[in-house]
């Protein structure tokens, strides 16, 4: 019995050595490979020789590379002088292309380059090797990209991004809102088809729920073939599930509450503000404080908030921090039409209570200190733009930085988007697609108007006083 043990461990370490060695080997062809590319279209022959005006392209039709390598090779190539330390670990096999490529492409999509080359003001040591000093953001990234894994590195730009852009954070979440859609549409076979797009937070809500609503399959359930069943089947059947029970339950939150199914966890030093050096963390991922500070007025959020010197939990959950069911009837009994932002149309059942003063800053949970907001409207509150002042019961002032009121912003702004979402809140990221969305109901707005000015202008044509006389001849369109 020793001995078998002892010849599977020894066959199994010569295997595990074997695939080692010949993927040591591959790292070292995939950077030959690289360095060639590289040398190739620098001098711009793929496309002065061969005619190809992109890399990927070049790859693919020329070698025999699979889509995804020659995708990574491509990015390398294309970013490689800019950022010299990640190309240099890919060149010399240090790394996989994969990850220095998704680095690359971070560092690109998140507008990170400047701060990859800004030295730090002191020396980072390696959180892999002690003996390596990093002067550069880039450095640190080569190091991830040779010693972490895929998901480690992604951390690592999340925790950058979390904080280099805190109020960007905001600006990205008002930008989603206002390009999220989802539609619902009977086909003509009883089916129905569910298309749309979702804002970041209600596709990890949704994605929990999904993950929960039914078990994962059993080995019971392989077909023929031995495969299990797909998972876009599973959740299709979740979202069932999740209808279903919501609709039939007596003790699902209808009104009053929402099923809370995201954690965040932060220290209240950091939560008020404060320059600690650390992060909220949201189900597991480092967000920035501007949105943990949105999220934690939120019922679909459990806040874990907690003394960073002590350890001590701070009492400062749903009872004290949330509306309870008295509380929230009278601020809906106040406010009866919906949001406070003026011109708003979202009703009542779709507000969120804010603090007027922030709950983490010593604001009441009380209805002097409370108003009804929607989502999107509540996370426009929360960035630095605007100032709100309750004035009365369902009453609220709202004030741009400009000195404009929300009414006087508004009915400026509800004809470049409809709900009035102002260029100046734009997100980097969305800002092209927003800008193509606003073209898009401009232009509609535009053939609105015309369509109500021929309207009018076929209808104002006076009848004949004479009934014996003709009616006047149809003007036509109108000349413009």
């Amino acid at each position: 019995m020793y001995s078998t043990v002892q010849d599977r461990d020894t066959e199994a370490n010569l295997l595990l050595a074997e695939i080692e060695s010949i993927a040591a080997q591959n790292r070292k062809q995939d950077a030959a490979a690289l360095k060639a590319v590289i040398a190739y279209t620098s001098a711009g022959l793929h496309k002065s020789r061969d005619g190809f005006s992109g890399i990927r392209d070049w790859i693919m039709e020329t070698f025999d590379f699979k889509a995804p390598c020659a995708g990574e090779i491509a990015s390398i190539a294309r970013l490689s002088p800019k950022f010299k330390y990640l190309a240099e670990a890919a060149l010399s096999g240090a790394a996989r292309l994969d990850s220095i490529a998704y680095a690359m492409r971070r560092i690109e999509r998140e507008g990170l380059a400047v701060y990859s080359r800004v030295p730090y003001p002191e020396p980072v040591e390696s959180p892999y090797d002690p003996s390596v000093w990093c002067t550069t953001p880039e450095q640190l990234m080569r190091e991830y990209c040779i010693h972490a894994s895929r998901s480690e590195l992604a951390e690592h730009f999340d925790r950058i991004c979390a904080e280099l852009f805190d109020q960007q954070s905001l600006l990205d979440e008002l930008s989603q809102q206002t390009l999220a859609w989802m539609e619902v549409s009977e086909r003509p076979d009883g089916m129905w088809d569910l298309d749309g797009r979702l804002t970041g937070d209600t596709g990890k809500l949704l994605s929990n729920a999904l993950k929960t609503a039914v078990p994962p399959p059993r080995q019971d359930e392989k077909d023929e073939e031995g495969l299990l069943p797909s998972a876009s089947g599973r959740n299709a059947e979740a979202l069932h599930q999740m209808v279903a029970a919501y609709g039939t339950d007596p003790s699902s939150p209808k009104r009053h509450g929402h099923t809370a199914t995201l954690n965040l966890t932060c220290d209240i030093e950091t939560l008020r503000g404060e320059k600690t050096g650390r992060l909220p963390i949201l189900d597991g991922r480092p967000i920035s404080v501007a949105k943990a500070r949105l999220l934690a007025c939120e019922a679909g959020i459990i806040p874990s908030v907690f003394d960073y010197e002590t350890g001590e939990a701070i009492e400062l959950g749903r009872e004290k921090r949330l509306p309870n069911t008295a509380l929230r009837h009278k601020l809906e009994l106040e406010q009866p039409g919906g949001c406070a932002w003026s011109g708003c149309r979202a009703p009542v059942s779709w507000t969120e209570a804010h603090h007027i003063q922030h709950w983490v800053d010593g604001g009441e949970t009380n209805a002097d200190n409370m108003i009804l907001l929607c989502r999107f409207h509540h996370g426009r509150i929360h960035t630095n733009k605007w100032e709100i002042e309750k004035v009365g019961p369902g009453k609220a002032r709202i004030t741009h930085k400009s000195g404009l009121t929300d009414d006087d912003w508004e009915a400026d702004l509800l004809k470049d988007l409809p709900n009035g979402h102002d260029s100046d809140e734009w997100s980097p990221t969305f800002k092209r697609e927003l800008t193509d969305h606003a073209n898009w109901f401009a232009q509609k707005n535009m053939q609105a108007a015309i369509a109500k000015a021929r309207e009018k202008f076929r209808v104002g044509v006076a009848p004949p006083k004479d009934p014996e006389e003709p009616p006047a001849e149809d003007p036509g369109d109108p000349p413009f």
